[in-house]
């Protein structure tokens, strides 16, 4: 059988050409319910999550070159629950999983049914892969990034408020929030449900990661706590809330409507992940230009700083797999094939570093900023080896952070923080 004609091109992209032979041999997958003799072929069954951007027929015609190139016919499977992270364990237990997992990450549960793809070459240079590994070992491969750390920002708003360029440091910030509101603009737009702590997270993480890498596991190990943490952040917080800099209505606002009040040009800044980028160029024409930076750092740190992100489009496969030569392979076509990345890329405001710079303005820019950055970090609970010693951080940071709103201090909201870590860790 010949070498896999996916992987050429540019190294950005790609590791280069793999032989079938070679890679159904690799890591601990060839000997764990694969083909016996290491051939490509038969069926493979994938679990996807399906999306406006990526439904049956799109995902159909993502893996089709693949299936002409080696023979494989690969089953598409939406969730028989509400999610891929629901259904899949329900499918373990029931003995009826699926060969390819997409769009969930290991957990503790999952992890001993899934294959380490560690010793597989072309995992190599992939997005985030070390990132999420856990013990040193790769059980999940992406095919980009979701970039969580940016602030678009509207043009025309800065011109007329007088702000010449994004500020880098809070001090300059605050400044610019200032100048907005005197110039009639909403300074900062925030919204309500989960929008309203992951906000914060999202603005924080170039700092909090500069003075506290990888803070997360730092937490976990007793040397840091999390309100100490988050507790400047918490500051800023309340000094834009007390000078009316975001709205006290906003904590009850949709975010979607956030999304629209940035549209229709009333706000000056808008701290959204790379997805917004995507809203924002389906929407057409604008009536200002979008800006986007990353967030600003404490003063002598050096900007831009590390940028919070996510692995996008995640893929494990199944130790308990029949076919897992096979199973190899797609999820190889899928990370490293060119024509496979692009589409992926561009269904759903994904980002890869080093991909070709879009000629859409607002994506390019994105794009630039996760190429600049030194480098990207974990967000909220963590993932792989960098992980809090709590589940549930999320929606109980979000619950902390809209007490500001109804009068809780920062520091009140840090020991809020701290207390909830305490007795759930």
């Amino acid at each position: 059988m010949s070498a896999l004609s996916w992987g050429r091109g540019r190294t950005a992209l790609a590791v280069g050409t793999v032989s079938l032979l070679t890679l159904a041999g690799c890591g601990n997958g060839g000997s764990s319910g694969g083909n016996a003799d290491g051939e490509v072929g038969g069926e493979v069954r994938m679990l996807v999550n399906l999306t406006p951007n990526l439904d049956q027929a799109s995902w159909e015609e993502l893996v089709a070159p693949f299936e002409e190139e080696t023979g494989v016919a690969v089953e598409i499977e939406a969730p028989t629950g509400s999610s891929v992270a629901e259904t899949f364990p329900q499918q373990l237990a029931a003995g009826t999983a699926p060969d390819v997992i997409q769009s969930i990450f290991p957990d503790d549960d999952t992890l001993p049914q899934l294959v380490d793809l560690s010793d597989l070459p072309w995992t190599e240079g992939t997005p985030m892969v070390d990132d999420y590994a856990i013990d040193g070992s790769r059980y999940v491969v992406g095919v980009g990034s979701q970039t969580q750390s940016l602030v678009f920002y509207n043009r025309t708003a800065f011109e007329e408020a007088g702000i010449a360029e994004p500020p880098t440091t809070w001090a300059e910030f605050d400044e610019a929030l200032g100048r907005l509101d005197e110039a009639g603009y909403t300074p900062l737009q925030t919204a309500g449900q989960f929008q309203t702590g992951l906000q914060l997270q999202q603005l924080y993480h170039p700092t909090l990661n500069t003075d506290h890498p990888r803070w997360q596991t730092s937490v976990a190990d007793e040397e840091l706590s999390a309100g100490e943490a988050y507790l400047p952040m918490f500051q800023h917080y309340a000094d834009w809330l007390e000078a009316g800099y975001i709205s006290q209505d906003d904590v009850g606002l949709d975010p979607a409507a956030a999304d629209g009040a940035f549209i229709e040009g009333t706000v000056g800044l808008y701290p959204q992940g790379s997805w917004f980028a995507t809203t924002l160029t389906a929407g057409g024409e604008l009536p200002f230009e979008v800006g986007v930076f990353s967030p600003p750092v404490d003063e002598g740190q050096a900007h831009p700083g590390p940028q919070g992100a996510t692995m996008a489009y995640p893929y494990m496969i199944n130790a308990g797999s029949g076919n897992i030569s096979s199973a190899q392979a797609l999820v190889e076509y899928l990370v490293t094939d060119e024509t496979a990345i692009r589409s992926q890329l561009t269904a759903d405001g994904v980002f890869r570093q080093g991909a070709e710079t879009a000629e859409d303005p607002v994506l390019a820019q994105v794009q630039t900023i996760l190429d600049e950055a030194p480098e990207l970090v974990a967000v909220g609970e963590g993932f792989g080896d960098t992980r809090l010693p709590v589940t549930g951080f999320n929606p109980k940071f979000t619950e902390i952070v809209q007490g500001l709103y109804t009068g809780q201090s920062p520091q009140e909201a840090a020991d809020a923080l701290d207390d909830w870590v305490g007795e759930n860790r």
